[in-house]
């Protein structure tokens, strides 16, 4: 499994707005729900610092996070679009391989309804 993170800095005022393109159940994991190898995504925002996420999105092998890229390329660059229009900074953190993660119960978040 790999983890593929990265760090946004929303415009003031656009919070509401990028929440619902890249929360659980916005466009972005819609979009990525289409493929059985996305394992769903943790949504993280600064206590703190408000107007700065973390996003962590699982996907069960790189390979397949590649494809999903090439395949989706048109519908990833309309998204990626409009949240330039939304954040100040965003910062690629990595790749990771994920090396432990917490058993989940239920529904895998790949299921989660839209």
């Amino acid at each position: 499994m790999i983890a593929i993170m990265w760090q946004f800095d929303v415009k003031n005022e656009r919070t509401a707005e990028f929440e619902e393109l890249y929360g659980a159940d916005g466009e972005w994991a819609t979009m990525n729900r289409q493929t059985r190898s996305y394992l769903g995504t943790s949504f993280l925002r600064d206590q703190n610092r408000p107007s700065r996420y973390i996003v962590i999105e699982y996907w069960s092998e790189m390979v397949v996070y590649e494809q999903h890229r090439a395949y989706r390329s048109d519908a990833i660059a309309s998204l990626e679009a409009r949240l330039a229009e939304l954040v100040e900074f965003l910062e690629p953190l990595g790749i990771f391989t994920a090396l432990d993660v917490p058993d989940r119960w239920g529904p895998t978040w790949s299921q989660r309804s839209a």
